[in-house]
């Protein structure tokens, strides 16, 4: 007997699969180190309105409904859904609910918080969130109180910022991940963006 959720499950993987193979193809092209493409953008948007009537028909897909590979699929399409800040607002509480629960990963949740902090423009709590800096050295995003980051990084079950920034900058270089344009003006354009569809 199928379960009713085996669709969602399904429909869950499929956007995320269709989500990484575009930004693969843009990768290929060097098409996506220039903003945000708008094909990216339009299959986000389209990916996380599909998200809101699956969360209206069960609720937050949890492990529990629709299995590992749904749940994550799930988070990752309301990570990407970064021009829907209502989306993203919406389900914070929730989740920080479900995690007090022991139903979502508390890491997710705090990753969640970080990069609305950072397209809020704000420091972040668990310095998850990475961009290139003045010097174009990867580093993460301003952090509220680095005195506490580690310990509430622990707290969700993250390591030590300095692993994370170090593992960070390794990727990078091996993808030869560089930032195309000065720090001031892609903050700049950042702030721009950001206004526009809601986050400030």
């Amino acid at each position: 007997m199928r379960n009713r959720n085996d669709e969602i499950v399904k429909d869950l993987i499929n956007m995320v699969k269709r989500d990484f193979a575009l930004q693969n193809e843009l990768s290929d092209t060097n098409n996506i180190h220039d903003g945000y493409n708008e094909s990216l953008e339009n299959l986000h948007i389209t990916n996380a309105n599909r998200l809101r009537k699956i969360i209206k028909e069960i609720g937050w897909p949890t492990v529990g409904k629709v299995g590992s590979a749904g749940a994550h699929a799930a988070w990752i399409i309301l990570q990407h859904a970064i021009s829907c800040p209502s989306l993203q607002r919406e389900c914070i509480p929730l989740l920080m609910d479900l995690a007090n629960k022991n139903e979502v990963l508390a890491s997710e949740v705090a990753v969640l918080y970080d990069r609305m902090c950072y397209f809020e423009m704000r420091p972040q709590k668990y310095g998850t969130q990475f961009d290139f800096d003045e010097n174009g050295i990867l580093n993460p995003w301003e952090i509220e109180d680095m005195d506490k980051v580690d310990d509430y990084r622990k707290q969700v079950g993250l390591p030590k910022l300095a692993e994370a920034i170090k593992r960070m900058q390794i990727i990078a270089e091996k993808m030869n991940d560089k930032p195309q344009k000065p720090y001031n003006e892609r903050l700049k354009e950042r702030r721009k963006w950001a206004k526009k569809v809601g986050w400030i």
